[in-house]
């Protein structure tokens, strides 16, 4: 079921069951651009009932799999809506020859979305080569695996893990992000000029929305490991 994030902006989750009995919940963010068309960022599945929901919004005319990790209802989601545009992380299309990409998000293609939705390539961590996006109309940073908010689950070894990776309770970024760096330079540099727009609300993939004054700087500390690398701003 579709959730109201804020004007022309949508979410909607699902619960995802991973090895070893691992259970969080994983959001698709649902943007209606100036045209009226519908732009959908990291598909979760599409029944029939949610396909109604979003075409009393609009039509689907994009698609996005915002990184190499969050793909796995991509291609369902091409198939119901094949009139729409695609767009994946780079390298996901070789990693998922099975899936159709008619753009990469960081191969010069500038997005027609872009003055509404500016989209930025965090660089340097090549396991998600992750593509954050900024909704200028609401000041709404979408993004996926940048941090985790997670703060309920379904079962003491899900929470258990996520206690364990500090982020569950508390927003925070896995480490496993870190720890999958390859340029640390070029990723806090990406994050400075994330920081560089003004953000209200900052909505993952992975739990609840951060909101309020002094978003930036809360995003600052989540990412200050990266950030202890980028280059030092200029003096004024």
């Amino acid at each position: 079921m579709l959730r109201a994030i804020d004007e022309d902006l949508w979410g909607v989750e699902h619960d995802l069951f991973m090895p070893g009995g691992i259970h969080f919940r994983a959001r698709m963010t649902v943007v209606r651009l100036p045209d009226g068309g519908l732009w959908l960022h990291s598909p979760v599945p599409i029944d029939d009932a949610l396909a109604a929901e979003l075409a009393e919004l609009g039509p689907v005319k994009h698609i996005v799999a915002p990184n190499k990790v969050h793909h796995l209802y991509f291609g369902p989601a091409a198939a119901r809506y094949p009139e729409a545009e695609t767009w994946g992380a780079p390298g996901l299309a070789k990693k998922r020859s099975d899936l159709r990409f008619g753009h990469v998000l960081t191969d010069g293609d500038p997005p027609p979305w872009r003055e509404t939705l500016e989209p930025r390539f965090i660089g340097g961590i090549p396991f998600v080569h992750e593509t954050v996006f900024f909704h200028h109309p609401t000041r709404t940073l979408i993004l996926t695996d940048m941090f985790f908010h997670i703060t309920a689950s379904a079962n003491r070894r899900s929470r258990w893990f996520f206690k364990l990776l500090r982020v569950f309770g508390r927003p925070g970024q896995s480490p496993l992000v870190r720890w999958s760096t390859k340029d640390k330079t070029a990723a806090g540099a990406a994050l400075r000029g994330v920081l560089d727009w003004d953000i209200a609300r900052a909505v993952p993939a992975h739990g609840a929305p951060l909101e309020g004054p002094g978003l930036n700087q809360r995003l600052e500390g989540l990412w200050s490991w990266h950030l202890s690398a980028a280059p030092a701003l200029p003096t004024p």
